[in-house]
Parts: structure tokens; sequence; C-alpha cells
């Protein structure tokens, strides 16, 4: 089975990297290959490297960092999810990405998965999050990729006193953020339906959440 990982690289420090190499971990044998992993990415600029496994080998491409967003703007799918192991990073990428292209095609970002009872589950390239009020998080409680974001900010909100409930939900009139190791929290500021769309919920700010994410990075 394919198994894909990236993430973020400032100056040497990621994000939550030891969630990262458990989620890889997970579903590769590759304790020493992460190992190596860490020696070979460079201490200085920003990097997204992606780590593979294919099933026979392993595979390390170190990419500069793309440009981030700082909002995102989600089109809600109208075909049928195309995933088929949505806990597994890697083996549904084709598939995802052409989502995703089906996405930009209609002047958005990225694309939400509808699952089979049409509830909002996850986009192509991270996660999907609502806020209820001030104080409660929803999360989709449909399954999905175990975000490395999500989990990283969980602690933080609990932390904080916000309260996280998992509820699925099909409607998009609550306020958004999309989650993912690049772009760390985004608001989410526009819906594309059809060939059209809407103007999201206008959603809490991020930055206080990506600031004390990184403030807690970890060094290779």
């Amino acid at each position: 089975m394919r198994v894909v990982d990236s993430y973020l690289v400032r100056d040497g420090a990621v994000v939550a990297l030891t969630l990262h190499e458990r989620r890889f971990l997970a579903s590769a044998p590759g304790e020493q290959f992460l190992r190596l992993v860490r020696g070979r990415i460079p201490r200085r600029g920003d990097w997204f490297p992606r780590v593979e496994w294919d099933g026979r080998r392993f595979t390390l491409d170190i990419r500069p960092a793309p440009p981030l967003r700082e909002s995102t703007s989600l089109w809600l799918s109208t075909l049928p999810d195309p995933r088929t192991t949505p806990t597994v990073k890697g083996p549904d990428l084709e598939a995802l990405a052409a989502l995703r292209q089906r996405a930009v095609e209609r002047g958005c970002e990225d694309a939400v998965v509808v699952d089979s009872n049409g509830c909002l589950v996850e986009t192509a390239n991270g996660c999907l999050v609502f806020w209820q009020d001030a104080s409660t998080v929803v999360l989709p409680a449909a399954t999905a990729l175990p975000s490395v974001t999500l989990a990283a900010t969980i602690a933080l909100w609990r932390g904080a006193g916000i309260e996280v409930v998992r509820r699925n939900t099909r409607h998009v009139d609550l306020p958004a953020w999309c989650g993912s190791s690049l772009h760390g929290w985004t608001p989410v500021t526009r819906w594309g339906v059809g060939g059209g769309g809407i103007t999201a919920a206008p959603a809490p700010p991020v930055d206080r959440w990506n600031e004390a994410l990184w403030s807690r990075a970890e060094k290779l």
C-alpha cells in the first residue's frame, strides 16, 4: 500500500513533526528511513518535503515550499466520494488531486469531499472544521484522514477552554476553517456551488492558533 506524508519546514522546524512521523509509521515500516530524512532536509529556508513508501522502497522529495494561502475557497463536490482508504494518506492521492482540479477549474482552491450520506467530511488537501460559536468547534464525525494539524490544535483549544464536538453537517451556514500542514489554518471565505458560489460566514481569526502551533514546532 502506498503511504505518503509531507509537511512545511521553516528553518529546520516542523509543526508536530512527531505526529507526522507516527501517522506515517502506522502504515509503513520506516523508522530508519525517517531518521535519515531528518538529516537530509536543509536547515535554512522554507521547504515542503514529501516522504513516500510504495510497498517496496522509500523515497524523499525535497521541494521548495509553495506560496501560502491566507484564506481558502472551497468547492462543494457533487461527485461520488472518491476515497477508498480514507484513514491513510497515499492510496487516494490521485483521486483527490483530480477532485481538487475540478475545484480549481471552478475558481476555488480546494474541494470538499462529500460522503455517501451527503456529509461534509474533509477537503482534498486538508481537514475541515466549523465554529458553532466562539467557544465550540464542530468536527465532522464521518471517517476522515487523521489530520496532524487538527490533532496538534485540539490540545491548544482544550487548554483555552474551547469545546470540541463531533457532529456531521450537510450545511455551510456555520463559519469554517480549512487546515493543512502546508497552509496551517485558513478561514473559508467562499463556497463554490455548481458553477457559482456563496460567501461563507465570517470565521474567527486564525493567527493566534497558527502562531501557537509554530511556537511549539519541533527541530529536525
